[in-house]
């Protein structure tokens, strides 16, 4: 079942894809956000609170847009420096310093392409009131925070125009072992910004979806003869439709859409762009791939 919502989700992208084709040059660039799952200090929504102001500070720096699907995300540390107390009046204030560590870092290599620290002090009646109101302090429109993402950005590109031809390899590599998934991971992370590499990349992850799609047909197949016995037409459909119709089982599912048409109006089936459809399905894949391989950052190894 997860796995057929996460699949049934990349139709949902295709019109967030399309947008993207159209961003100029500047912006066409991404980065992933890595968050802690949870910490000694930090509560759940002062993590959220830090999510949200990370986001913003990758949207607003004109350098990089913020996206799920990618090989180099932004990763917080924040340290908790200090705690006082100050007397006086009706109440006495608790007074937190805090430091905001911000690292970009690459999933697959363990590289960290930029570093930026910047200190904050917040109060309140007690320390989680006084961290909150320090992490509040965080400035996602500050100089230091754009400079940081332009920074890192610059190294990421520098770091794809010398190692195009290796990453085309490695992808292939994979591919010929038929592990598709990984291999159109690595080739959806080259940014567009990279020119005919990523012209190249995209090619590639065409073709690797649709021998990926083979090995899923009989999976999807089986999702949809699910929902039919159920009953569930339109989520019966929804699997038939994921199956490219380069697939194997392609034939059976046009059977089974035959036999769906009697139940519900399919009309719009045949509106669906079958190039965007794929451009979505392999940025999912991706996003998938790098949701699972995602590990605790390790800062020892950084770019220069």
């Amino acid at each position: 079942m997860e796995y057929f919502k996460r699949i049934i989700c990349t139709f949902l992208l295709v019109f967030l894809i399309i947008c993207a084709k159209g961003q100029s040059s500047e912006t066409n660039f991404t980065l992933g956000l890595l968050m802690p799952h949870d910490s000694d200090v930090l509560s759940e929504i002062q993590l959220k609170k830090i999510e949200s102001k990370l986001i913003q500070i990758i949207n607003n720096s004109g350098n990089a847009t913020f996206g799920y699907s990618n090989d180099f995300v932004v990763y917080p540390v924040i340290s908790l420096e200090n705690t006082g107390v100050v007397e006086g009046g009706m109440q006495n204030i608790t007074v937190a310093t805090i430091e905001v560590s911000l690292f970009v870092k690459q999933i697959s290599t363990n590289l960290v392409y930029g570093t930026v620290d910047k200190k904050l002090k917040g109060s309140g009646n007690n320390q989680a009131l006084a961290i909150s109101n320090a992490i509040s302090q965080i400035n996602n429109t500050d100089p230091v925070f754009n400079q940081f993402i332009a920074a890192s950005k610059n190294k990421i590109v520098h770091y794809y125009q010398t190692n195009c031809s290796a990453i085309i390899s490695q992808a292939k590599s994979l591919a010929l072992k038929k592990e598709y998934e990984q291999a159109i991971s690595i080739l959806y992370a080259i940014p567009p910004l990279i020119g005919n590499c990523y012209d190249e990349s995209e090619k590639l992850s065409l073709t690797y979806y649709l021998g990926y799609q083979k090995n899923l047909c009989a999976k999807n197949m089986q999702i949809a003869q699910g929902y039919m016995a159920l009953k569930e037409y339109k989520e019966a459909l929804d699997a038939i439709l994921v199956i490219d119709p380069s697939s194997p089982c392609y034939q059976d599912a046009k059977k089974v859409i035959s036999q769906i048409s009697q139940k519900i109006d399919i009309a719009h089936k045949e509106e669906m762009n079958l190039e965007s459809q794929r451009i979505a399905a392999v940025k999912e894949i991706a996003k998938a791939y790098y949701s699972r391989t995602i590990r605790y950052v390790n800062y020892y190894l950084v770019a220069e």
